[in-house]
């Protein structure tokens, strides 16, 4: 009588806050399974003759010389994905100046991380600015961001897909603050409703509202993705228990950006610490703005049903 009831710790995170995790999470899964990864191979040509295999030195004054970055970022880590007997082409080492660095660590003099959500190589020490490095790897066609982990600011990025603009100046702003497009953001917004579950207990289903704001470089672009989540009506997710999958030391990418050797893929982390699940109950479209002849917005909204 005294105390709160259905909520057992303060560390613990419950129904609504899980949701953003798992939104993400599945959402990146998701497009992955119906083609939405873009593979870079040694050699390769990008859009308008450019090469998305060259990596070069990220103006990173807090790691001078050391960080090295390709022109898109979030690098797929995931495993077993094929599409159309496709799968993403799994980053395996770099060359540096000709001689071949296995992943994850690199050798030698020449030891490093790899941080798959900004598409970067960390090298242990500095290598000088006119070396040459080169990766195989594959990056996500979409990027998912949850709102709730944005730093201070990001920049939206244009015309990543031309690699002739790997030296523009916007590439100088660190890439944890950049939105490269197509992107989809998960909003939770101020709209909770909570329905008395059944007789004889004080647990409710809980009805939350999210906001999926797209941002894409043309009409085309946006309404496809538009299309691709209002179709989700009705679909039904578990959803993980975050605390028990930070625990338990399953999360595939640690907090460095790289792989962690314990991970689990998010089909394996839903199956072994799901506690709840919920249905998109509705889905509709709130928003379609054309910002500028080069950004395009559309917002989704989600109600989800989350049962206890």
């Amino acid at each position: 009588m005294t105390t709160f009831h259905n909520i057992s710790s303060i560390s613990n995170k419950n129904r609504i806050s899980l949701l953003e995790d798992n939104v993400k999470s599945f959402l990146d899964w998701s497009f992955l399974h119906i083609g939405g990864f873009v593979n870079v191979e040694i050699p390769t040509s990008g859009v308008n003759g450019g090469t998305f295999h060259i990596l070069k030195n990220a103006e990173d004054p807090s790691l001078k010389d050391k960080v090295w970055q390709a022109p898109r970022k979030d690098w797929i880590y995931e495993s077993g994905v094929v599409y159309e007997s496709g799968s993403p082409t799994t980053f395996s080492g770099i060359y540096l100046n000709n001689t071949f660095l296995p992943a994850p660590t690199g050798s030698g003099s020449y030891g490093y991380n790899v941080n798959y959500p900004l598409g970067q190589i960390v090298f242990n020490n500095a290598v000088s600015s006119k070396s040459s490095v080169l990766a195989s790897y594959s990056y996500r066609y979409v990027q998912v961001y949850k709102s709730s982990d944005n730093v201070w600011w990001k920049e939206v990025q244009k015309e990543t897909y031309n690699p002739s603009n790997f030296n523009k100046q916007d590439y100088s702003i660190t890439a944890n603050h950049r939105v490269q497009l197509p992107a989809i953001i998960v909003e939770l917004i101020p709209r909770t409703i909570l329905v008395p579950h059944q007789l004889g207990t004080t647990e409710n289903i809980i009805i939350q509202d999210v906001f999926l704001h797209v941002y894409t470089e043309n009409a085309n672009q946006r309404n496809t993705l538009v299309d691709i989540l209002i179709h989700q009506k009705d679909k039904t997710l578990n959803l993980y228990d975050v605390s028990k999958v930070i625990k338990n030391n399953r999360y595939i990418l640690n907090k460095f950006g790289n792989i962690n050797p314990s991970g689990y893929n998010y089909p394996n982390i839903v199956e072994s610490f799901s506690n709840y699940w919920c249905t998109i109950k509705d889905s509709s479209v709130g928003e379609l703005n054309s910002l500028s002849s080069s950004l395009y917005n559309g917002v989704v909204r989600w109600s989800i049903e989350i049962f206890p």
